[in-house]
C-alpha cells in the first residue's frame, strides 16, 4: 500500500499567494497616499521657506515698543522697560522671557502681557498692583491685597489708607515686590475687608490697626477711638459693634475706647 505523500509545495503557493496579496496592497496604499505625502512635503517646504524668509528678513526687525497704562515714555525708556533692542528679529523674538524680565524688574505690576503687532511692532499691556492698605515701619510703605510691598514710601502716613501697626520687618527687607508672610498682618488685612464689606462703621473711618500685640488687637475709629477687639471670636465681635454703634453715638470728644474682648461691652468715656 502507498502511503500520500504530504504536498509542501502547496503550503509554499499559499504563502506566496499572500506575500503577493500584502504586497499589492501595500503598493496600492502608498501609490494612493502619495498625493498627501508629496502636499504635506510641499506644504513643509513652503512653511520652512516662509520661516527663513521672516527670520532673515529685515521687514521683521523690531522697531517700535509700546507700553500700555504707563503714561508717556519715550521709545528709549520703553525698550529699557522690557530690556529689549531696536533691530531684534520679532519673529524669533521670545514673548514669555520678555514678560518674565519684566515681571522680575517691575513687581508693582500684577499683570503682564505682550504680542507682537507685525511686522515690526511689540506691545505690552501692564495692570498695577492697588494699594490697600499702608505698614508703618520706620517710614510708611504702600501693601496691595495680596501683602506685596509697593513702590512709594513716606515719613507721614498715606491719605485715605488704613495704617497696619506692628508688622516685623520681611527677612528680605523693605524691597519693593517683597512679600509679606506675617499671620497676624494676613488677619488685619482680612478684618479690614470684613469690616469694609459689612459697613460695620458706617460713616466713620478706619484709621489703624494695631497688631503689635498679636492677642490683643486693636482698631482705631476716626483717629483715636479705640476698639479693643482681641485676637479670637473676630467676626463675633464686629457684630457686637455693628449692635453697639446702633446705640452708642462714636463721638471723640466723649469716647476713649470700646471694649469687646468680654461678655458685656465696656466703654471707656475721655
Amino acid at each position: 500500500m502507498v502511503k500520500p505523500i504530504k504536498s509542501k509545495s502547496r503550503r509554499r503557493s499559499a504563502g506566496s499567494t499572500l506575500s503577493l496579496k500584502a504586497t499589492g496592497w501595500l503598493k496600492k496604499l502608498f501609490m494612493s497616499s502619495l498625493p498627501y505625502l508629496l502636499s504635506l512635503t510641499l506644504v513643509g517646504g513652503l512653511f520652512g521657506a516662509v520661516i527663513a524668509y521672516a527670520v532673515n528678513s529685515s521687514t521683521f526687525l523690531l522697531e517700535e515698543v509700546r507700553i500700555l497704562n504707563v503714561g508717556m515714555l519715550t521709545q528709549e525708556q520703553a525698550f529699557q522697560f522690557c530690556e529689549l533692542r531696536k533691530g531684534e528679529n520679532l519673529i524669533a523674538l521670545d514673548l514669555v522671557n520678555v514678560q518674565q524680565v519684566i515681571k522680575r524688574r517691575h513687581p508693582e505690576f500684577k499683570e503682564v502681557r505682550v504680542r507682537k503687532v507685525l511686522p515690526n511692532q511689540v506691545e505690552v499691556f501692564l495692570k498695577r498692583r492697588t494699594p490697600v492698605a499702608q505698614v508703618a515701619f520706620s517710614k510708611f510703605v504702600q501693601i496691595d491685597k495680596d501683602l506685596v510691598v509697593l513702590p512709594g514710601s513716606a515719613i507721614a502716613p498715606f491719605k485715605n489708607l488704613t495704617v497696619i501697626e506692628g508688622t516685623p520687618i520681611p527677612r528680605e527687607g523693605l524691597v519693593v515686590g517683597v512679600t509679606i508672610r506675617d499671620a497676624t498682618t494676613k488677619k488685619a488685612l482680612k478684618l479690614m475687608e470684613i469690616i469694609k464689606r459689612s459697613n460695620v462703621l458706617r460713616k466713620h473711618v478706619l484709621t489703624k490697626i494695631d497688631i503689635g500685640d498679636s492677642k490683643n488687637i486693636s482698631l482705631f475709629v476716626d483717629q483715636d477711638i479705640e476698639v479693643k477687639i482681641g485676637n479670637n471670636h473676630l467676626i463675633e465681635r464686629l457684630k457686637i459693634l455693628d449692635q453697639t454703634l446702633k446705640t452708642v453715638e462714636l463721638d471723640r470728644s466723649k469716647i476713649r475706647y470700646i471694649d469687646l474682648r468680654f461678655d458685656d461691652v465696656v466703654i471707656g468715656p475721655r
